[in-house]
């Protein structure tokens, strides 16, 4: 470990995880489907998609629900939405209680049946699921609409998580932290219940020394190059997927494509991200470990505190941090951590001391 002559430096990882809300069930009319969820905090957040501390969603968040029945030869009812979306997902958001069918009446105007105009998300919450075959529920939270046409003209639209470098805004901070679910049902269920979990990384960087009005912004050099790209999370039944077809018969942009994986141990996991090559009409995702670490990264700091945040990939990566303080940002103090392996769901904290404190 190297450490810059002007700083001290501590870290500690406090593995204490657990479920951060109760259940929050759905009321809907009897026999279609309810939902409820709860939030697993961060491992080593001393309280913790969500807001900013990582314990519940907030208004507007959204998920995407993917229902897949992998032991069945047939579309059973959930696992296909009628042309209403692409990729067959469910689209719900929060309403600050439950989830919800996603509408057009949202501020973004999401073009979800991809027919040029906004859109309502198809209804789940008007399907019976209740055919006597085993149902796996994977939901993750998505952040933006991506729309793109395939060489042969045909149109693509996908919902994404979007990771963002620059994380200085609570939006950006709230928008790269990625929730997961998955819940398996014996057979056809009225009522599911999701647990959702962190499968980025984070940092929580306390910085001695600077008073809580002061101007500051904290970057951290030599991370993964992942800025505006989609996270990809590993599902052991995407392969199950039976609405995922290929585009024109040859174009492969699908869920399944990105997300399938042949180790279960990957199953949950942030394992890269998505690249869309035209050249091999496919979409596949390219792993943490073989992108580059060239990247800076800009961190939140929570309001009035000497307090920073960052979400960061699970990966093995060597983080140099950078402190400018002053009226014009003229002091800077440089700390290299050297090597840090990083694990999903586990928020690294650290503390930085300057000189004087």
């Amino acid at each position: 470990m190297k450490m810059n002559k002007m700083i001290l430096f501590s870290i500690a990882t406090l593995l204490v995880g657990c479920q951060a809300d109760e259940p929050q069930p759905t009321q809907q009319q009897p026999g279609t489907l309810s939902i409820s969820t709860s939030v697993s905090q961060f491992d080593g957040e001393p309280a913790t998609r969500t807001n900013i501390d990582g314990t519940a969603f907030e208004t507007k968040d959204k998920i995407k629900l993917k229902i897949v029945c992998p032991y069945s030869s047939n579309k059973e009812f959930g696992e296909y939405t009628d042309g209403g979306s692409f990729d067959g997902f469910w689209l719900l958001r929060w309403n600050g209680s439950a989830f919800e069918n996603l509408t057009s009446t949202e501020t973004e105007k999401y073009d979800i049946d991809g027919d040029y105009n906004p859109s309502n998300a198809p209804n789940l919450f008007t399907r019976y699921l209740a055919q006597p075959t085993p149902y796996v529920f994977t939901a993750q939270t998505w952040s933006e609409e991506q729309i793109f046409m395939t060489g042969s003209g045909t149109r693509v639209e996908q919902y994404s998580h979007v990771f963002h470098a620059n994380q200085s805004s609570e939006a950006a901070y709230k928008a790269s932290d990625l929730m997961w679910a998955q819940t398996i049902m014996q057979t056809g269920s009225y009522h599911v219940h999701l647990s959702f979990k962190h499968v980025m990384s984070a940092l929580l960087i306390t910085v001695e020394g600077l008073g809580t009005t002061d101007n500051a912004v904290l970057t951290v050099e030599g991370m993964p190059a992942i800025d505006q790209a989609e996270v990809i999370v590993g599902d052991s039944y995407a392969a199950y997927s039976k609405v995922n077809v290929a585009v024109d018969g040859k174009y492969d942009y699908s869920y399944r494509a990105k997300s399938s994986i042949s180790s279960v141990d990957d199953n949950g996991k942030a394992l890269g991200i998505a690249v869309i090559d035209d050249s091999q009409k496919k979409a596949y995702c390219k792993a943490f470990a073989n992108i580059s670490k060239n990247a800076t990264y800009t961190a939140y700091r929570e309001p009035g505190t000497n307090q920073f945040r960052l979400i960061v990939p699970p990966c093995e990566f060597e983080p140099v941090v950078w402190l400018r303080t002053g009226a014009n940002l003229e002091h800077r103090y440089r700390l290299q951590i050297g090597t840090l392996s990083a694990v999903g769901g586990v928020l690294y904290t650290f503390t930085m001391k300057l000189p004087n404190s």
